[in-house]
């Protein structure tokens, strides 16, 4: 699985993309002022749950946001529920 980043002026989207080159799963954000990344959809396709994808698809965001000197608004909650799960990570909200 490959995970490929589209953007979109402000919008952007990372994409799981898997062996068979189809996006199976996906993570939706906005810049806003150039400074926060409103993380606002994240998704895996059902029957690749429990792999670990979503995480995955996260930790290339926050990997994102730092290389970009943005701060990460988690409206998704998946990814709100991560964050406060992985204290090594609160400094990007």
């Amino acid at each position: 699985m490959n995970i490929e980043l589209k953007k979109n002026g402000n919008n952007g989207v990372f994409e799981l993309i898997s062996e068979q080159n189809i996006a199976v799963g996906e993570l939706t954000f906005v810049i806003k002022d150039n400074s926060q990344m409103i993380i606002n959809h994240t998704g895996v396709n059902p029957d690749l749950r429990g792999r670990g994808y979503a995480e995955k698809l996260v930790l290339k965001a926050i990997e994102f946001a730092r290389l970009n000197h943005l701060k990460i608004l988690p409206y998704c909650s998946y990814v709100s529920v991560y964050i406060s799960k992985h204290p090594e990570v609160q400094d990007i909200v």
